[in-house]
C-alpha cells in the first residue's frame, strides 16, 4: 500500500513538474521575444566593484543583475524604470537570476507606504531597516552583517512569525466584534469565521506588501495549517512542512532553490520537532526559542561565519520582538515610529565587532539527518540538543 502511494505521489509531482517547466517556458519566451525590454523594479541590493556599480533588481516576474558606471546614490529599495537587452538571457537565468545590460535608469517615486516610513526616521540605514520589517524590502551589506552577527537576521525577514504576530493582533481584534454578531447567528463555527476574516486583512497585507515570496509562503503554510486544525488533524505534522515545500514549488518553481527558503522551512521543522516531544504551553513556548536558537546555531554556521558572545541574546531578542513588533506597527501608524532609533541603532552596532566560527558542511548535513532521526526517536533528539549545546561552547571558545 505504501509503495502505491509512493509511485502516486511521484506521478503527481512528475506531472506538476512538468506543467510547471511548460508554463515558465512560455513566460521565458514571451520575455526575450523583444531585443529591449522597459521594466519596472525595486533595487533589493546595491555595492560598488571597481570602478562600477552592480544593482540587483526585481519585479514581480524576474530577478536580474545590471551594472553601471555612473555615479549613483544609494539606491537601495528605490523605484526605477530601466531597460534592459534580452538576447543572452537563458532560460536557467530566467529562472533564478540573471545578469542583463541595462540603459536609460530612471528614478521613479517612492510609493506612499516608503515615503511615510522614511519621513519618520532621520536616519536611512532604521528606515530601510523598518521598512524590511513592514514592507518586505532590501537591507544594506552592512546592515545585514550586524544582523547576522547578533543572530537576528530571522526577525528582519518578513516570515511565518511576522505573520503569526498579525494573526494573533488580528484576533485579538475581531474576536469582541465577532461576538456581538455571534449572539444573532449562534450557529456559525466561531474558529472558520475568524480565521476567514484573518485570511483576507493578510491578503490586503501581501497586496500592500507586492507579494514577497516569504510572506507567500508563510500564509500557503497558515492556511494548511488551519485546514489541518479545523479538521482536528495533527498541527505539528511533517505533511504540512511537505505540503507547503509543495505549493512553493508550484508557486514559485525555481526561486525555492535559496539559502533563505531553506533555513525558513527548518525553523518551521524545527518548531515542529519541539512541540512533537512538549505540549504547547505558554512555557514551552517560551523555551522553544531557545531550542530553536540552539539548532539553527549549528545550521547557520555552515553557511554564514560570523559568531559574537552577542548571539547567545538571540532568544531574548525573539522573545522581546514579539512585543516589539506590534509597538512599532502601531508607533509607525500614529506618526512617531522614530523614537526608538536610537536603541535600534546602539543595539545594532554591538554586531560591529565579531570573529570567524564556520562548521564543515559535511558536519551540517549529518546534522541535518540526525534532526530528521529526531522527529521518530526521542534519544536522538536529546542527543541532537546536546550535540547543539557543545557547538554553542565550542563557538565560544574559538
Amino acid at each position: 500500500m505504501e509503495t502505491k502511494k509512493l509511485k502516486l505521489f511521484f506521478l503527481f509531482f512528475s506531472l506538476v513538474f512538468i506543467f510547471r517547466i511548460q508554463i515558465s517556458f512560455l513566460n521565458y519566451i514571451n520575455f526575450i521575444n523583444k531585443p529591449v525590454r522597459n521594466l519596472d523594479v525595486k533595487v533589493i541590493n546595491q555595492y560598488k566593484k571597481k570602478n562600477y556599480y552592480v544593482l540587483k533588481l526585481k519585479n514581480k516576474d524576474v530577478t536580474f543583475y545590471t551594472t553601471s558606471r555612473d555615479n549613483l546614490k544609494n539606491l537601495l529599495n528605490e523605484n526605477l524604470n530601466i531597460k534592459i537587452l534580452t538576447k543572452n538571457i537563458s532560460f536557467l537565468g530566467y529562472l533564478s537570476s540573471f545578469y542583463a545590460i541595462s540603459f536609460d535608469l530612471k528614478l521613479k517615486n517612492a510609493s506612499f507606504l516608503d515615503k511615510f516610513i522614511e519621513n519618520q526616521h532621520k536616519d536611512k540605514k532604521i528606515s530601510n531597516l523598518y521598512k524590511a520589517l513592514f514592507l518586505g524590502e532590501g537591507i544594506d551589506y552592512k546592515t545585514r552583517q550586524e544582523l547576522s552577527t547578533l543572530g537576528i537576521s530571522h526577525l528582519f525577514a518578513l516570515s511565518g512569525f511576522h505573520l503569526g504576530v498579525i494573526s494573533f493582533i488580528l484576533f485579538l481584534i475581531f474576536s469582541p466584534v465577532y461576538k456581538i454578531f455571534h449572539k444573532k447567528f449562534p450557529y456559525r463555527n466561531r474558529f472558520f469565521d475568524l480565521g476567514i476574516l484573518i485570511f483576507i486583512f493578510e491578503f490586503l497585507y501581501l497586496y500592500l506588501t507586492s507579494f514577497p515570496p516569504s510572506l507567500i509562503r508563510a500564509f500557503v503554510m497558515e492556511i494548511i495549517l488551519f485546514l489541518f486544525a479545523f479538521n482536528l488533524q495533527n498541527i505539528f505534522s511533517l505533511r504540512i512542512l511537505f505540503l507547503t515545500i509543495l505549493a512553493s514549488f508550484i508557486i514559485f518553481f525555481m526561486k525555492i532553490f535559496s539559502i533563505g527558503f531553506f533555513l525558513s522551512i527548518l525553523g518551521v521543522f524545527y518548531i515542529m520537532l519541539f512541540f512533537k516531544y512538549f505540549k504547547p504551553t505558554f512555557k514551552n513556548g517560551i523555551l522553544m526559542n531557545f531550542f530553536v536558537f540552539l539548532m539553527m546555531f549549528v545550521i547557520s554556521h555552515t553557511v554564514f561565519s560570523n559568531m559574537s558572545l552577542y548571539q547567545l541574546l538571540s532568544p531574548f531578542a525573539t522573545i522581546l520582538f514579539t512585543f516589539f513588533y506590534p509597538l512599532a506597527m502601531f508607533l509607525h501608524l500614529i506618526g512617531i515610529g522614530g523614537i526608538m532609533d536610537g536603541i535600534i541603532k546602539g543595539y545594532l552596532h554591538l554586531g560591529d565587532n565579531f570573529y570567524d566560527y564556520k562548521l564543515p558542511l559535511w558536519f551540517g548535513i549529518l546534522f541535518l539527518w540526525l534532526s530528521l532521526a529526531a522527529y521518530y526517536k526521542k534519544l536522538s533528539f536529546y542527543g541532537i540538543n546536546l550535540l547543539a549545546f557543545s557547538i554553542v561552547l565550542g563557538g565560544l571558545f574559538v
